[in-house]
């Protein structure tokens, strides 16, 4: 086991009574690291080293969404201790949240799951009043921000040494992109705080919780369902919608038609997340970009 996370755990002032990794813990890898960390009184936190890119002001916001949703009874990873730096990367230690994902969904827990969306975005309603958008975050649809934030160009070159057909059709995507996005208005859809990332895999029940906040910022409900995979779990939108009426936060007409093509946006934000990954750590997944271009529905150069 690295000596970072005890390290990390001391400046935090918890004792290790037992650590056990869960996530990528390799340093020199940019994404997130995750352990478990029992204390010396047999409490569990779960202790974090944050994506490169991630800043003190980002986590923030972060933080005051998970204050927020703990204070209005949510079981979500609040913050114990931190964030510090340590060794350049950004640290802290979170609740633990008790509970299971439902990796195979039944058509009724897809249901459930959207009912619970529905639930968070309506006890977030009243935060967003006071919270900018997250630092170093865009709407998901603002493809220009985005591709300048994660380096698109710079990316797009680099692929194209590898695979000239596949850098074509990679401007060719994101030009098609940007016609989409003026085309249907996607950036001047309503703007509310969201999970970003409200998979299956982030809601827990037995008890009900949910996990990886990590995403959240301000951005349309519509790409809320479309990172949720929605095209998988169309029950997730019919409960949502459901619940949603009854709060009185139904999604509008203009909402539900952005989804798709949203969708086709989703999949040039995971080509860019590739690019960039690969220009940070020198290989890049060619398969995986192959198969995400072809999902944003722009024809092949």
């Amino acid at each position: 086991m690295p000596t970072a996370p005890y390290d990390v755990a001391a400046l935090l002032g918890l004792p290790v009574e037992k650590l056990e990794e869960v996530q990528r813990a390799d340093p020199a890898d940019p994404g997130n690291g995750v352990w478990f960390l029992w204390t010396g009184g047999g409490e569990c936190v779960v202790l974090r080293r944050y994506h490169v890119l991630r800043t003190k002001l980002d986590l923030l916001f972060e933080a005051k969404v998970l204050a927020h949703l703990t204070c209005r009874g949510w079981e979500v990873p609040s913050t114990v201790a931190g964030p510090i730096e340590y060794a350049d990367r950004l640290w802290a230690a979170t609740r633990f949240v008790p509970g299971q994902a439902r990796r195979k969904e039944t058509v009724a827990q897809r249901g459930e799951r959207g009912a619970v969306l529905a639930q968070l975005h309506a006890d977030l309603r009243d935060l967003e009043i006071d919270l900018p958008q997250r630092e170093g975050f865009f709407q998901g649809c603002d493809l220009v921000a985005m591709g300048n934030f994660q380096d698109w160009d710079p990316g797009v070159l680099a692929l194209r040494e590898l695979r000239p057909d596949l850098a074509d059709w990679a401007d060719a995507a994101m030009a098609r992109g940007r016609e989409l996005v003026a085309e249907r208005k996607l950036l001047e859809l309503p703007q509310s705080i969201v999970h970003g990332d409200f998979a299956e895999w982030n809601v827990h029940f037995g008890p009900l919780g949910v996990i990886d906040f990590d995403l959240a910022h301000v951005d349309s409900r519509s790409w809320e369902f479309v990172v949720a995979r929605v095209h998988r779990s169309p029950e997730l939108l019919t409960a949502y919608q459901e619940k949603a009426t009854a709060l009185g936060i139904p999604l509008s007409d203009e909402e539900l038609a952005a989804i798709e093509p949203l969708e086709r946006i989703f999949r040039i934000n995971m080509v860019m997340a590739a690019l960039w990954t690969g220009q940070h750590t020198g290989t890049f997944d060619l398969v995986d970009i192959d198969h995400q271009l072809a999902r944003t529905g722009t024809p092949r150069p």
